[in-house]
């Protein structure tokens, strides 16, 4: 049966690890293993998800905390977009991907328009949007459709591009080992307030 949680890690082998940790905490959920690449690529991972940091240093358990929060916790579009893409999609009678739309907001202030990218985002697709000089501000389904490295990620985040994304990755908790839990002001904006802490044994 495919998993509902998703226990992710920088590596597949000690998500694996740390899989049954996490499932013995969880025991109406079916726990996957994934590496944060792993779980990026997958076709359909779980849209809830537990970050377990190895655990090795509070170091490199932050730095991966900063990854993967960079790559998986986008928020969702403001609800007016959410409304316009709905009506976009039912209004597709053919059922196609859209592909690439500029979506428009009020002119009341805040976010006026933003650009939906429907399916897998490469780079060619991001060159071509960015190239195209429309909003700034861009929406895909999920994280895992945006098929760019680290550093593209990080060029298209100078160029001014804001992700957003309509089925959001919820984090449900972090599993930590205790010294990365007692440094909790090193990681505690990088996650939302709302996830769990869950503090392993040694």
């Amino acid at each position: 049966m495919n998993p509902t949680l998703a226990c992710v890690s920088p590596a597949a082998r000690q998500a694996k690890a740390l899989e049954a940790r996490v499932a013995a905490l969880v025991p109406m959920e079916r726990v996957g293993a994934f590496s944060l690449a792993g779980y990026l690529a997958a076709g359909a991972p779980p849209s809830r998800v537990v970050l377990c940091p190895p655990g090795l240093s509070v170091s490199d358990d932050v730095a991966f905390l900063t990854r993967a929060a960079a790559r998986l916790l986008w928020p969702a579009p403001p609800a007016r977009f959410e409304r316009a893409i709905g009506g976009l999609r039912h209004a597709d009678e053919s059922a196609r991907p859209i592909g690439r739309r500029a979506v428009a907001g009020p002119s009341s202030g805040g976010l006026l328009a933003a650009l939906l990218l429907e399916g897998v985002v490469d780079l060619a697709r991001a060159r071509a949007a960015l190239d195209a000089s429309g909003p700034r501000d861009w929406i895909v389904e999920t994280p895992g459709r945006v098929r760019l490295s680290g550093a593209q990620l990080d060029r298209l985040a100078r160029a001014g591009v804001r992700w957003s994304a309509l089925e959001p990755i919820r984090l449900v908790a972090l599993y930590a080992a205790a010294p990365l839990a007692r440094a909790h002001a090193k990681w505690k904006r990088l996650l939302p307030a709302a996830a769990g802490l869950w503090v392993r044994d040694p």
